[in-house]
């Protein structure tokens, strides 16, 4: 069969509609007799609640539900149900500036809007602390009933890290930190909620989910009903970036009020508590200490990381676990030790942020190798060359490495960058850096298991319908799962529906995050199209008379080699349901699980079904009266395994570079008394069509054995080491070395001046 659409530039198969307006998002929607939702929060970032007083907005003409902690089940949750600490509402105490107090349900938004004005809530102030190193302190005001503010804490060791660094020639360490900032996606957090009457209520909620199947079980969990009972219909994103993942309070509070109204209730955060109480990206204090051979072998390395998990738990754990097997993973070093610290503080809580821990770690790691190459007078990129991770190789932290493209990455980026001349030219404010980048490229198996399922189906007409879980957030996933089945069955994508919005119709799938759903749901896809295909043959072999070893599938027709007829998948599929009462489909699944033996904390990096690689090379001139760096050129070379769609490829990297710019160099929450007070796009700064500079976006192919096609997920990794990539050539522009995010000019004025 020849190659129709993969590795081809096909469009998103929903452009037209989002670019008409066409694309129906959840604050597009209104249901018959829906009410609006609103949600009292907190204005104290740590306070007791001595009362509250419903009774004026419960007389408010339009308003039909006010609800308190006391009309809610008081089952706690968090994403990890062993480190729940969170309520729908807050009953006696707040514990940021955003936390949900009260809700009501009113005819119309303004309405719901005075309502909230008339809700009177009593406070007793308590001491807040906003700093992680300080929430750790014995005298650290307790923001949950427990001993200290440290959430969790992970511990990894490999090697003899202690006894290495004595062995090695040149030792470098330092502290970098990175800050808090927000997803910023176009689209606001918002739900719909529909809470149907009788015993058994079923309850329906719209909502912009990355993990609908998981959410599902979330709703239901903190709701204490059964999961039968909740549906969960996604419509079109606009925008995850992880900030999706994990249930939003939201849900559950507006199908409370669905409950008690009998009406379907919408909840839609305004952009100022998008900024305020949405999640945000983990700020980490990282120490970081690398020793190396004089040869400038990589030896040991160790690390400390201090992140400020917020006021609530959700993604941390989680994301710490991850920051240490990348950390652990670039570069073979023999002698690895890693701590991390999730400190609970009075600010909004952290989630899941694409790279998922990883640019934090690589802003760290990969700026402090550059310091290492000085010491020892070698080139940065020499320096990792040295030291680049190999295909097929197991690593000293076990991690087991198939194919791999990190050497073919950095000579490719520093091929289109022109690393060596502009290193040579060594230009007065005008400078050349570099960082690498490892990332999973098939997400994880952080529930023992990684797996995915789909579904398809062909009517009379030979029109195929896709039933998948992989969703869409703007990334073109169901562009590339009708590419594969497309691929498979002869066809091209403008032949495949793709139906994926529905938990009552789509398999159980843990969701779009960790880069996974190229990867797994692809294979699934793929799966399921090969059943389907097999469908296809049986009966074209019995209606042409041949073998079925005989029949090819190609440009929508179906015949046996070497004959003259043609036959369209519409007669073949029209002979097998009214010839033969035929139904033609397929069913695929694809299950990755965990090691025999292994526990899901033990196995580490073996979580890990298969690893990408990157190189950045960053150009930057720097403008020595304001501070400000402007960014001329970046090159970003990523592993794909194979590319399925170059097109979505380039973009899901120049999107990651542009935002990776902007944690570099712009993004930067400022509270006052943990109100957030930069929150909207006026105030909060992030990168603009003017500063987007030259992207020039490499594709490395190296084909994984486990990957559809050979490909692997990219969706994160372009991302992870841009800041590095950028603190590295600004040191090379003004021999300044900065060491928190962002790079503002303020910033990097004091260090100059310093």
């Amino acid at each position: 069969m020849k190659t129709k659409v993969i590795g081809k530039g096909v469009p998103k198969i929903d452009s037209v509609a989002k670019a008409t307006g066409e694309a129906t998002y959840t604050v597009d929607m209104k249901l018959p007799r829906m009410l609006y939702g609103k949600i009292l929060r907190s204005d104290h970032p740590h306070a007791k609640i001595r009362s509250i007083d419903i009774s004026q907005a419960e007389a408010l003409e339009g308003v039909h539900a006010v609800i308190t902690a006391k009309d809610v089940p008081q089952n706690k949750f968090a994403f990890f149900q062993w480190q729940a600490d969170k309520t729908i509402l807050c009953e006696d105490k707040v514990r940021y500036v955003g936390d949900e107090v009260a809700a009501v349900a009113a005819v119309d938004e303004d309405t719901a809007t005075k309502a909230l004005e008339l809700l009177v809530v009593d406070y007793e102030p308590l001491p807040a602390v906003f700093d992680p190193a300080e929430a750790m302190k014995p005298s650290a005001p307790l923001i949950h009933d427990k001993e200290k503010n440290v959430a969790f804490r992970v511990e990894r060791l490999f090697g003899d890290p202690d006894k290495a660094f004595k062995e090695c020639d040149h030792i470098c360490e330092g502290d970098y930190v990175t800050d808090k900032v927000p997803h910023c996606c176009l689209e606001v957090s918002n739900t719909i909620a529909k809470w149907d009457p009788g015993p058994d209520g079923y309850l329906t909620i719209w909502v912009n989910s990355q993990a609908p199947h998981t959410q599902r079980q979330e709703v239901a969990r903190i709701l204490g009903i059964p999961r039968r009972q909740v549906r969960i219909i996604n419509s079109v994103m606009g925008g995850g970036f992880g900030s999706k993942l994990v249930m939003d309070m939201k849900v559950p509070i507006a199908a409370i009020l669905s409950r008690k109204t009998g009406r379907p209730v919408k909840i839609v955060n305004s952009r100022s508590e998008e900024f305020s109480t949405a999640k945000t990206r983990y700020g980490y204090r990282v120490y970081v200490k690398t020793g190396a051979k004089k040869d400038g072998r990589l030896w040991a390395r160790e690390m400390r990381v201090v992140a400020d998990n917020g006021a609530y738990n959700d993604k941390g754990p989680a994301t710490l676990n991850f920051s240490s097997m990348m950390f652990a993973t670039l570069y073979n070093i023999p002698h690895i030790k890693y701590e991390g610290m999730m400190v609970y503080t009075n600010k909004q809580m952290g989630t899941a942020f694409r790279g998922f821990g990883n640019p934090q770690c690589s802003f760290a790691c990969e700026s402090q190798l550059d310091e290492l190459a000085a010491r020892l007078g070698m080139d940065p990129l020499e320096l990792r060359l040295l030291n680049a991770n190999q295909p097929d190789q197991v690593t000293s932290c076990g991690s087991e490495i198939t194919s791999c493209g990190m050497r073919e990455c950095m000579e490719a980026s520093a091929k289109a960058a022109g690393w060596k001349e502009k290193r040579k030219a060594r230009r007065r404010l005008h400078g050349i850096g570099m960082a690498n980048l490892v990332h999973t490229g098939g997400g994880g198996r952080f529930y023992g298991y990684n797996s995915a399922e789909a579904f398809i189906k062909l009517a009379e007409d030979g029109s195929v319908s896709l039933i998948t879980s992989a969703l869409d957030m703007g990334q073109g996933a169901h562009t590339v799962m009708a590419q594969i089945a497309a691929e498979e069955l002869g066809v091209t994508t403008d032949a495949i529906q793709v139906i994926s919005n529905d938990t009552a119709v789509t398999p159980y799938d843990l969701g779009s995050w960790g880069s996974r759903t190229t990867f797994m749901n692809g294979n699934a896809v793929l799966a399921a199209a090969r059943d389907a295909k097999k469908e296809i043959i049986g009966v074209a072999s019995e209606m042409m008379e041949v073998e079925p070893g005989q029949i090819v599938l190609e440009d929508g027709m179906v015949f046996a080699r070497g004959a003259k007829d043609k036959y369209t998948l519409t007669e073949v599929a029209d002979y097998a349901f009214n010839k033969r009462g035929r139904l033609l489909s397929g069913k695929g699944q694809y299950t990755n699980m965990l090691p025999p033996g292994l526990g899901i904390a033990e196995a580490f990096v073996k979580n890990i079904p298969t690893f990408a690689f990157g190189t950045q090379m960053a150009e930057v001139e720097i403008d020595e009266e304001t501070g400000e760096v402007k960014v001329l050129k970046l090159v970003s070379a990523n592993e794909t395994g194979r590319t399925l769609n170059a097109t979505l490829a380039e973009g899901q990297v120049e999107g990651m570079v542009v935002q990776g710019i902007g944690y570099a160099l712009m993004e930067k929450m400022v509270l006052e008394n943990g109100k957030v007070i930069n929150d909207g796009f006026l105030d909060f700064k992030m990168p603009n069509i003017g500063d987007i500079p030259e992207i020039e976006t490499v594709l490395v192919e190296t084909h994984d054995p486990e990957g559809p096609f050979g490909a692997k997920g990219i969706g994160e990794s372009g991302l992870v080491p841009t800041a590095a990539a950028i603190a590295n050539a600004i040191y090379d522009a003004c021999g300044v070395r900065v060491r928190e995010l962002p790079i503002d000019p303020e910033r990097l004025l004091e260090a100059i001046r310093g």
